[in-house]
């Protein structure tokens, strides 16, 4: 994904979350407890004091520590003779997965994972979260060991940046279809070009321009950004990681299984990265229905960003009690 696209879902993320703290929609937080929703709320607060001065924490990772080879991907390939065949479980609300486990030809049978270690990646940031809240709290101010609130928010934003490409189908698809020129690129350009149209972008100081709320200023909305803050308001809230799963490791190790399973599905195995995007929209699952794919990919990948916020965010309040 690219710059403004990473930073929007961030920030819808945060919106994801006030829209849980604030209780008011019974059908996005039913079944959720007090204290869980408590901490979203002060998650929210303590996000609001620190915006303007980390949204670029949403892009360092393309354009500072360039590690798009290792820790933005888990490439897998379907393979008869694999050695894994087995798929997590997910949150009911995950709209890839479900799908997938129904649709898919793919799922349960065995695949190789290739190339790839973004859910290690997204592991590792959170417990860093977790350590620097801790050490912010026991150092005293001015201490020179001791980071900042900025520097946190900034790491939040970054880790929104692995989460969200895990859920991009074609980080998942060891396919060679990762040329930026290829479709790949074109793909994630129209994303970009629609998140341009939808809100004002204050391109001097590489951030959006804000609406009262503290979000990013809506111009007129495409259709595909106004169905995901639709489902940002209105998505069923699980804050579990589905069963058998128990960390962020376990939760992005089946996003990526199913986004394997949906890059298959959406695209066949005999489509060519030599093929254009002409061919892409004519010929493929996902051209043919590109924005009802594209409303779950984002949906999904917000849901994804606040539930991990979140549990990172309650690890270091837990702590403090």
């Amino acid at each position: 994904m690219k710059k403004y696209s990473h930073a929007w879902l961030a920030f819808m993320a945060i919106k994801r979350l006030e829209i849980i703290a604030s209780a008011e929609n019974e059908s996005v937080v039913k079944g959720i407890n007090e204290e869980t929703i408590k901490n979203a709320k002060t998650l929210v607060k303590w996000f609001k004091d620190y915006r303007d001065f980390v949204i670029e924490g949403a892009w360092y990772p393309d354009d500072v520590f360039k590690d798009m080879s290792t820790s933005h991907i888990v490439k897998f390939e379907p393979d008869g003779n694999g050695g894994y065949d087995s798929f997590r479980n997910m949150p009911s609300t995950h709209s890839i997965a479900a799908l997938m486990k129904k649709k898919s030809p793919l799922y349960k049978q065995k695949y190789n994972i290739v190339k790839g270690n973004c859910a290690d990646r997204c592991e590792s940031i959170a417990h860093s979260i977790v350590d620097n809240f801790k050490m912010l709290h026991k150092e005293e101010r001015g201490c020179p060991i001791t980071t900042t609130g900025n520097h946190i928010a900034m790491r939040f934003f970054i880790l929104s940046h692995y989460v969200a490409d895990c859920h991009m189908p074609l980080h998942c698809d060891n396919r060679p279809f990762s040329d930026e020129k290829g479709i790949h690129g074109a793909i994630e350009k129209k994303w970009e070009d629609q998140v341009k149209k939808s809100y004002k972008i204050d391109t001097d100081n590489n951030r959006f321009f804000y609406n009262p709320e503290g979000y990013p200023l809506p111009l007129k909305p495409t259709p595909l950004m106004q169905a995901v803050e639709d489902e940002v308001d209105t998505r069923h809230y699980i804050h579990t990681w589905g069963t058998g799963n128990s960390s962020t490791w376990d939760y992005m190790s089946g996003v990526s299984q199913y986004s394997y399973l949906f890059s298959n599905y959406l695209i066949p195995r005999t489509f060519s990265n030599t093929q254009g995007m002409d061919e892409f929209m004519e010929q493929t699952e996902w051209g043919q229905h590109f924005d009802d794919y594209n409303k779950m990919i984002f949906s999904d990948a917000i849901d994804s960003i606040a539930r991990i916020w979140l549990h990172v965010w309650m690890k270091y309040t837990g702590w403090l009690k």
